[in-house]
C-alpha cells in the first residue's frame, strides 16, 4: 500500500470539494464491500482457477445465484477490477476475466500486495456500528467478540505478508542484539505476546531452527488458528500457543520477547509490558512493532494517520474501552507514548529503531 509520509496538502474548502471527496470515498467503500463478497464467496478464486466466465458459469463454479453473479461481475468490470470480453454482448453472454496483475492482491494472503484483508476488516467495523453508537453515548466499549472472525482473521492476514516474507530473514537479522541471541547456544526461548494467529512465532521458528517460541493471547479462537497454522508449517514441536494472561507466566524464562502491532490495543499496556519484563532473563530484550504514526498530531494528517484514526474510532479504542481501568490509547500511538509506557513498565533501555522499518510500522527495542 502506498501512503504519503508528509503532512497532506491543504484541501480546498468549498462545498463542491467536500461533496466530491465524499462521493469518491463512497465509490471506494462499495469497492471494498464487493471485494469482500468476491473474497468470501470464492468468486475471484473461481475466476482465477477456471478462467474467463459468463454469469452462469461463475454461478455454477461458486455455488451462487446467477442473477447475483451477473450483477457482481458487471460491477467489478465497471469499477475496473475485472475485464470483460465484449461490452456489447447480451448480459448473459459476456465473459469476465480476473487480470493476472489483480490476482495476487486479491487472492494471495502472503503477497506484499495483499489487500483483501483490509476489505474484510472494514466490513467487520461496519457490522458493529449500532454497538459503537451506544458506546459513544455510554463511554463503554465494543468487545472483540462483536467483530467476529472477520476482524480476527483479517488482523492476522494483514501482517502475514511481511511476517512470513521478511521478519525472520531480513528484519530480525538486521537487529544484532536480537539476532545474536536467537543464534546462540543453548537455544533461545522467545515469548510472542498478543500472538494473534501466530505468524510471528512461525516466522521466528523457521528462520532460527534451534529456538523455541511460546505464543500468548487471551483470545481462544486466535490461539486455535495459531495452533493450526503451526501444525501446517510443521513447527508444532518448537512453537506452542497458550490462551493465557502473561501475568501468570513464569519469571526469568525468556531471552527475547516480541509484541507485533498490539501494544496500542491493550487496555493496560504498562501491566502487560511489566509482566513481559519479568518473564525475561537479565540480559533479555523485547522487540515491539507498532503503528508508524507521525510524531505529533497534525490536521490535515497524512494518509497513514487518517487510516489509523479510522481504525481507532471503529476498533482499537472501543475494544480497549471494554476494560477498566484502561489506558484507552487508540491506534494512533505515537513514539513518545510508547516510550512512556515502556518506562512505566520498568524498562530502562528504549530505542526507536530507524532501521529496519516498514511502510506502515516502526520497531522499538526495549531492555530491562
Amino acid at each position: 500500500m502506498t501512503t504519503e509520509t508528509d503532512t497532506a496538502p491543504p484541501r480546498e474548502k468549498t462545498p463542491d470539494a467536500l461533496v466530491g471527496r465524499l462521493f469518491e470515498a463512497s465509490l471506494g467503500m462499495f469497492d471494498l464491500m464487493t471485494i469482500y463478497l468476491g473474497d468470501q464467496l470464492g468468486l475471484y478464486r473461481a475466476l482465477r482457477d477456471g478462467g474467463a466466465a459468463a454469469p452462469s458459469q461463475l454461478a455454477r463454479r461458486a455455488g451462487i445465484d446467477v442473477r447475483y453473479a451477473r450483477e457482481w461481475l458487471e460491477q467489478q468490470a465497471a469499477t475496473g477490477i475485472l475485464e470483460v470480453d465484449d461490452v456489447g454482448a447480451a448480459p448473459g453472454d459476456r465473459r469476465y476475466t480476473l487480470p493476472d496483475a489483480h490476482a495476487d492482491p486479491l487472492l494471495d494472503k502472503e503477497s506484499p500486495y495483499s489487500i483483501s484483508p483490509l476489505a474484510r476488516s472494514i466490513v467487520a467495523c461496519a457490522k458493529v456500528v449500532p454497538e459503537l453508537m451506544e458506546a459513544f453515548r455510554s463511554g463503554g466499549g465494543v468487545s472483540w467478540a462483536h467483530y467476529g472472525p472477520d476482524m480476527i482473521e483479517a488482523q492476522g492476514d494483514f501482517n502475514r505478508p511481511w511476517l512470513v516474507g521478511s521478519f525472520g530473514t531480513e528484519i530480525l537479522p538486521a537487529i544484532p542484539s536480537i539476532d545474536s541471541r536467537l543464534r546462540a547456544d543453548p537455544p533461545a526461548r522467545v515469548a510472542d505476546v498478543a500472538c494473534g494467529v501466530g505468524w510471528a512465532s512461525i516466522a521466528i521458528a523457521r528462520a532460527y531452527p534451534n529456538v523455541k517460541v511460546d505464543g500468548f493471547d487471551l483470545d481462544e479462537s486466535s490461539i486455535e488458528m495459531a495452533r493450526q497454522n503451526a501444525r501446517e508449517a510443521g513447527l508444532s514441536d518448537r512453537v506452542t500457543y497458550r490462551a493465557r494472561d502473561v501475568a501468570e507466566a513464569e519469571p526469568g524464562q525468556y531471552d527475547v520477547g516480541v509484541i507485533i502491532e498490539a501494544v496500542h490495543d491493550m487496555a493496560q499496556p504498562v501491566a502487560v509490558l511489566s509482566s513481559l519484563r519479568r518473564m525475561l532473563r537479565p540480559d533479555g530484550v523485547v522487540l515491539v512493532a507498532d503503528e508508524k504514526t507521525a510524531d505529533a498530531f497534525t490536521a490535515p494528517a497524512d494518509e497513514l494517520d487518517r487510516l489509523y484514526y479510522g481504525f481507532s474510532v471503529f476498533t482499537c479504542l472501543p475494544a480497549a474501552m471494554t476494560e477498566r481501568p484502561t489506558e484507552a490509547l487508540g491506534t494512533v500511538m505515537r513514539a513518545d507514548t510508547m516510550r512512556r509506557v515502556a518506562s512505566e513498565a520498568g524498562f530502562t533501555g528504549f530505542e526507536r529503531l530507524a532501521k529496519p522499518e516498514l511502510d506502515m510500522l516502526r520497531f522499538y527495542l526495549l531492555t530491562p
